[in-house]
């Protein structure tokens, strides 16, 4: 029995406008489903098509024969059959914010299937666990959850995809005391090549169930639901400290030293390493101190104040928050051109901190951010039942990377280039980096040796799943590719 059923209001989108006309003349083979569901096929003629078609990172470049905005699950599955049948490349759209654009990218000439709409969450009557649409965000599915005082690990940008953040790992602020996203992954439902639907859970189709968590992400099916882990809201003690470029060698050193290899389970908060003023690059902690059940903020309170002993000057602002309105207040970011490269390692080690020191002091004009996470606590804690892999310590270190003339000057591309693939290399050359293993969320295929990420058994697994469950190949744009 199910307890309450929210469904949000998508992104704001008109439905589709082209008439049977306009569909003969954008792309004929899509007349059958136009016929069925009218609203949800937007051609190159549709005046929401550019926008829906748009991908995050603007560097890579796609003109779908035509958007299908799904909001049930029937039309995924009929999307399905009818670019099969046409022969047509399908890329799946959840949250879109995929830097690597490996899913969307090869729709061009194809189709995108836009899940943004399949967005409703039904909570399970004793509130241990939820429903969530395969195409819900993060700034949706936190605000519902928190307004009934539950709440469930996720990422701390709002326009992530939630699905999709899940499958491929989950990382994020509130890891460590919760596990990551894959973790809180009970079932889920996928439609198949064929069209077909399936239930995926402990009792129905259980190998597949082991490999949506932490490789879910488009090489099965299009998962159009997942059943999720929820809890009673915690205590949270959370905000943003910013260190700036002067102080980064004795503060960060003084971290590598004496907090991050002594961080308490309740901390997980990230790192932002950025340059939003080339003269003055930041560190961004996000703090965030989960308290235990039945405990108060006491502990938390006190490491921050460890937090701010830091040398140096940290600014911001933590105070008690739940975890939907922090999610609120972040800022929307705006799709830009960029260049994504990426290292796991050890930690902040000071050699980590020494190359980037080095490599902030000249940019060029190159913008280069760097998302953070440091894995401990739950998030590493062996779970047998997901093909997940990084369990053990190590730290995140995705390099993204742009200037302002990336799209009108070859010149300003190359600096772009080099920035990225010059850290990646000096951060290689220091030892404390896990050689070929990657975050497929976060690092693009340049940086992933699937084996080394994997381990040759769970990939042999993964490969025999994918002869079973997708036999043809056709869903070939996600991760990791098998």
């Amino acid at each position: 029995m199910r307890f309450e059923t929210i469904s949000t209001t998508p992104q704001s989108v008109p439905a589709a406008t082209r008439t049977k006309y306009n569909i003969d003349k954008d792309a004929p083979g899509l007349l059958p489903l136009h016929e069925k569901f009218p609203q949800i096929v937007y051609t190159r003629s549709d005046p929401s098509y550019k926008g829906l078609s748009s991908t995050f990172n603007q560097a890579i470049s796609v003109k779908p024969v035509a958007v299908i905005r799904a909001s049930e699950e029937i039309h995924v599955a009929d999307t399905i059959k009818i670019a099969r049948k046409l022969n047509l490349p399908l890329g799946i759209r959840s949250g879109g914010s995929d830097l690597a654009g490996r899913n969307i990218s090869r729709a061009d000439n194809g189709i995108v299937l836009d899940l943004r709409g399949l967005n409703s969450v039904t909570i399970a009557e004793g509130k241990n666990c939820a429903d969530v649409g395969g195409g819900i965000l993060t700034g949706e599915l936190a605000p519902i959850l928190g307004d009934r005082g539950l709440f469930t690990p996720i990422g701390w940008h709002p326009m992530v995809g939630y699905v999709g953040w899940a499958m491929g790992g989950g990382y994020g602020m509130y890891a460590s005391a919760y596990g990551l996203g894959v973790d809180q992954i009970l079932a889920g439902r996928l439609v198949l090549a064929d069209g077909s639907i399936i239930q995926v859970d402990e009792n129905h189709n259980s190998e597949l169930l082991w490999a949506l968590r932490g490789a879910g992400n488009g090489i099965w099916g299009v998962v159009t639901q997942l059943t999720v882990k929820i809890y009673p809201q915690p205590k949270l003690l959370i905000g943003a400290l910013k260190l700036e470029h002067r102080d980064w060698e004795s503060a960060l050193t003084e971290w590598s030293d004496n907090i991050e290899p002594n961080l308490p389970t309740e901390f997980a908060g990230d790192l932002y390493i950025r340059n939003p003023n080339p003269l003055n690059p930041e560190v961004c902690f996000y703090f965030a101190w989960c308290a235990k059940p039945g405990d108060d903020l006491t502990n938390g309170y006190r490491f921050l104040d460890k937090m701010k002993s830091l040398s140096g000057s940290l600014a911001g602002n933590v105070s008690e928050m739940d975890f939907a309105s922090f999610v609120k207040a972040v800022p929307s970011s705006q799709p830009t051109p960029c260049y994504l490269r990426g290292v796991i390692t050890k930690g902040l080690t000071r050699s980590v901190v020494s190359v980037l020191n080095r490599r902030y002091r000249n940019t060029k004009g190159v913008y280069m951010g760097s998302p953070s996470h440091f894995a401990h606590g739950l998030a590493i804690q062996a779970n047998p039942k997901a093909c997940f892999p990084l369990r053990y310590r190590h730290r995140l270190l995705p390099l993204i990377c742009r200037h302002d003339n990336m799209m009108v000057s070859s010149e300003a591309n190359d600096a772009a280039i080099d920035m990225a693939g010059g850290t990646v290399d000096e951060l290689k050359a220091t030892g404390d980096v896990f050689e070929g293993v990657a975050y497929g969320n976060l690092m693009p295929s340049i940086d992933t040796d699937v084996e080394a990420t994997f381990g040759k058994e769970t990939l042999q697994r993964l490969r025999q799943l994918k002869k079973t469950y997708d036999p043809d190949g056709f869903f070939s744009g996600g991760y990791p590719s098998l």
